[in-house]
């Protein structure tokens, strides 16, 4: 059996699909993975690409080519052809840290955790800034329930991302769901369900992805965000939609509100610090936090706090790179307990 099944959706990704791949083939490990490159009806030379890498790797990399179904499709295809024990997404414009995949392989084969968790790095492409994403538990290498986790959310929360999860197998296709097609930002359906029924959590320290950032065709570059408002307003929706039917115990209901909170707050930062038209943004951002309100209304209230100081931002005519560096500084950090991004 395969241990690790490594997806990548790949939509004209040509300029990018060898560096994602190669980073991969750690040679003591390669037998162990289920690398599918799931092309997601590319109109460059994609397929092209992850064919010639298939003949170089038979029985450890398979190509799956379809129509043009969005991320959110490519991961549904991928994740229901995974035969790995655990697996794993990596965007194809990202890569992996070679040298820490023995170690990654090895730790999956000897467990039976729910979700695994590791540190992941942000590589700005325009500035050559490296940020560490990491997690802070009491102890590494011991799994934590959510309801454990929980209180510690600023110790965990930088890895419970699409970047820092890994999912056993069969739990996710147990507890997943269809993510969103045809939408951006539905990596927040998958950070979330299946993670809020986790049994068990796993945090391992170990830097494994490499997310690649500063490029302005990306979905969260601030011109993107403010085109597909619509993509984020569908998907939080979505998730509060999912939240509601929930049957999961107390800490997963807490973990799945603190994911809907986030993607709020990400659309709330649009409207409030980002949108051109200032009233326009304050008037969006007034219907959202009433529909948020309604639909939540027992897990508001954080959310509440940080859209009034959103509010007193755009009035004061601050913009999101002026949160930015309000967030980053280290009285900030001081105030906040939050840990160092070094």
């Amino acid at each position: 059996m395969k241990i690790l099944s490594l997806i990548v959706p790949a939509y004209n990704s040509e300029a990018f699909l060898e560096k994602c791949v190669s980073s991969f083939l750690a040679p003591e490990v390669l037998d162990a993975l289920d690398i599918i490159l799931v092309d997601d009806g590319s109109t460059d030379s994609t397929a092209a690409v992850a064919q010639n890498l298939c003949r170089r790797f038979p029985g450890s990399v398979r190509l799956i080519r379809q129509e043009n179904r969005g991320h959110g499709g490519a991961l549904n295809t991928g994740c229901a052809a995974a035969e790995g024990k655990y697996l794993k997404v990596i965007d194809a414009d990202d890569w992996v840290e070679t040298e820490n995949l023995p170690r990654f392989v090895e730790a999956l084969r000897n467990c039976g955790s729910d979700v695994v968790l590791t540190h992941h790095y942000t590589r700005d492409i325009g500035t050559g800034e490296n940020k560490k994403w990491q997690t802070y538990p009491p102890e590494f290498g011991r799994e934590y329930t959510l309801e454990e986790i929980m209180p510690l959310w600023k110790d965990f929360g930088r890895s419970l991302t699409f970047h820092g999860i890994t999912y056993r197998t069969e739990f996710y296709r147990q507890y997943g769901i269809s993510l969103s097609e045809h939408v951006f930002y539905e990596d927040h359906e998958y950070a979330t369900f299946p993670c809020c029924h986790a049994r068990s959590v796993l945090p391992l320290d170990l830097f494994l992805y490499d997310y690649r950032v500063g490029d302005v065709q990306q979905s969260v570059s601030e011109e993107n965000q403010l085109r597909r408002l619509s993509h984020i307003e569908t998907v939080l929706n979505r998730m509060i939609r999912e939240y509601r039917a929930l049957t999961c115990g107390a800490g997963g209901k807490a973990y799945a509100a603190e994911k809907i909170r986030g993607v709020l707050l990400s659309l709330l930062t649009t409207l409030l610090l980002m949108e051109p038209d200032r009233k326009r943004g304050r008037a969006l951002a007034r219907e959202q936090m009433a529909r948020f309100r309604q639909e939540m209304p027992r897990e508001a209230a954080p959310a509440v706090r940080r859209y009034r100081v959103f509010l007193l931002m755009n009035l004061a005519h601050f913009r999101r790179g002026t949160w930015e560096r309000i967030r980053r500084s280290p009285i900030y950090r001081r105030l906040r307990h939050d840990h160092n991004f070094d």
